[in-house]
């Protein structure tokens, strides 16, 4: 299923997107944002930090995650996946990995 993409979000869906309330709050304090919904466009043109703009992509629908994995002639499958990030007492970590085997 494709997710929805959103033109304006609200604070609320930037933190069902992830982000901590606390960490919410103060990002909108440093950009100066007083308004409680937003154009999307507007907000990414406006934030610095790739943490700010990957909460603000995924409460619009514009990211996401997903996973492939194929078979074929001559090559092996594998798979990957990777990042995470924290906040407060939390922390994030990612690992990829995959394998595969070639036939001649």
């Amino acid at each position: 299923m494709i997710p929805e993409t959103r033109v304006i979000i609200a604070a609320d869906d930037i933190a069902r997107a992830g982000a901590c309330r606390d960490e919410l709050r103060d990002a909108m304090e440093q950009y100066g944002i007083t308004d409680t919904a937003m154009p999307v466009v507007r907000l990414l043109s406006m934030l610095r930090n790739v943490k700010h703009r990957r909460y603000v992509a995924a409460a619009a629908g514009l990211a996401g995650y997903g996973d492939g994995y194929g078979y074929g002639y001559g090559y092996g499958d594998g798979y990957g996946y990777g990042d995470g990030d924290g906040c407060g007492a939390g922390s994030g970590d990612g690992a990829g990995y995959g394998d595969g085997a070639g036939y001649g």
